[in-house]
């Protein structure tokens, strides 16, 4: 769990505040995941923090959710093409993908429990500057990215 939360603080993820009156901070939760090392053995687990997105509102919290899904087809289209033109296939894995996304949203959440800033106790939340898993924009918000990197890099949608 140490490890996620360094990872927050080096990305600039958050901020501390104190919370602005008439606003709300989502609530959060720990999930670990088994790793999985050599041969299937179990190697260690893996601490991911996420938001309660459940609770955010419609006009308050995010205005827009959508993000592009590619189709099965097209997927088999793609590999199809590069099959008979012999071309090589690239897969890319971007690890914590949707902490990259920079929110534009004033979005709140409490401290996690375990990790509360000493001194800091009262009334201070984290004001998230950029996407964690659990938010409803989260997926969007990672797409924006991405998608500027490559049209900033000379690629153009199709």
């Amino acid at each position: 769990m140490q490890e996620e939360m360094d990872s927050l603080h080096e990305n600039h993820t958050y901020e501390l505040v104190e919370l602005p009156r008439r606003k709300k901070a989502l609530r959060n939760k720990s999930v670990f995941k088994l790793k999985l090392g050599d041969g299937e053995n179990p190697s260690r687990y893996k601490a991911r923090i996420i938001v309660k997105g459940f609770q955010q509102k419609k006009g308050v919290n995010f205005d827009e959710i959508f993000a592009l899904v590619m189709k099965m087809t097209s997927i088999r289209t793609m590999l199809s093409i590069a099959a008979n033109m012999d071309l090589e296939v690239e897969q890319l894995d971007v690890k914590t993908a949707f902490l990259h996304g920079d929110l534009e949203e004033e979005i709140y959440m409490h401290q996690m429990e375990g990790f509360v800033e000493k001194g800091e106790e009262k009334n201070l939340v984290y004001r998230l500057r950029k996407s964690l898993y659990g938010l409803k924009q989260a997926p969007q918000q990672w797409y924006r990215k991405f998608e500027s990197f490559m049209t900033d890099n000379g690629y153009h949608k199709t």
